[in-house]
């Protein structure tokens, strides 16, 4: 679709690439998102299990391995996540949690399914005095994807909100700026447009930028050639209404004269001069046609179109006037 209007143009060029710009941009904050979403969860699984992994000790030189509710609590973000966990002495007997929780590698953090929810799993090594055998434990803690997932949306929404306003202020920034800027074709426009100024009058537009000041001078040079062409022929009209008022009195005279004869002599004679002066009249015409031509500013057409003239002789009449 073609866009017409120079406003609507300038706009595009500016509003469309910075709209690609911060689609890019979103893109990447998601993915900043997203790891800081993962960092913040592995801190929190990381502080979890070392939690529950220093109250792990030897009683009654028997391993045993307490979970403190801090390890729990730290995950209540209000997003109703679920905590799954294990401690496992080093023969892999099972200590207390899930037994079927899987296991991540020591000290990484992975993804894993577990009873049909997406976790994200760290596990833990620690060394306990006095365990024997039985040191070091493994602590594996696990954690749904609620507040992970709610994290990213969060951090992602700033983020859009940010750039979606960043468009909307470039955008009206724009606008003001085409405004300013095409303020002066308006006045131009106003200024031709107005019924208060003078026909063909130059025109002047205060503040115009040096790019629309080309146009201005050329507007003003058309009208000033038009105003001319309009002077050529207001001239070659009174000269042509001066030259021909005399041949047409002379004309009326003598058709009045040949009316009012009765006589025949008389009135063929007053025939015959009234087609010689016809024909003075008509040579006058061409002259006057011919002078139209040679006007400064003049753009008839020329004679190539002009019909051929017929002088048209009375009966019975002599072929030249003034002869008696």
């Amino acid at each position: 679709m073609r866009i017409n209007s120079l406003r609507l143009q300038l706009l595009a060029w500016v509003v469309l690439p910075l709209v690609g710009l911060a689609t890019i941009n979103l893109w990447t904050s998601h993915r900043n998102a997203l790891t800081t979403a993962d960092l913040v969860t592995d801190r929190m699984l990381m502080g979890s299990a070392r939690a529950i992994a220093e109250r792990a000790a030897v009683t009654d030189g028997v391993l045993d391995a307490t979970i403190p509710p801090a390890a729990i609590e730290m995950f209540d973000t209000g997003d109703r996540d679920s905590v799954y966990y294990h401690v496992k002495a080093a023969g892999g007997r099972l200590l207390t949690g899930y037994p079927d929780l899987p296991e991540a590698p020591e000290h990484a953090s992975v993804g894993a399914s577990y009873r049909d929810h997406p976790l994200r799993l760290l596990t833990l090594s620690h060394a306990v005095i006095g365990a024997g055998a039985d040191s070091p434990i493994t602590v594996t803690v696990g954690v749904t994807l609620a507040g992970h997932d709610a994290m990213v949306r969060r951090l992602w929404l700033s983020a859009f909100t940010q750039q979606l306003a960043l468009v909307a202020i470039a955008g009206l920034f724009v606008l003001l700026g085409l405004h300013r800027g095409l303020a002066p074709l308006i006045r131009l426009r106003d200024a031709v447009r107005s019924p208060n100024r003078s026909e063909l009058d130059p025109v002047e537009v205060p503040g115009a930028q040096s790019e629309i000041r080309p146009l201005i001078d050329a507007l003003n040079a058309y009208m000033e050639r038009v105003r001319a062409q309009m002077a050529a022929q207001r001239r070659f009209i009174a000269n042509a209404a001066h030259q021909l008022r005399t041949p047409l009195a002379l004309l009326s005279t003598q058709a009045s004269y040949a009316l009012r004869e009765n006589a025949a002599d008389a009135r063929q004679e007053a025939l015959v001069a009234l087609q010689a002066s016809s024909g003075r009249l008509a040579r006058l015409a061409e002259q006057l046609l011919t002078l139209s031509r040679a006007e400064p500013g003049s753009r008839r057409p020329r004679a190539d179109s002009d019909r051929p003239q017929y002088r048209s002789r009375p009966r019975g009449g002599r072929p030249r006037a003034g002869h008696r």
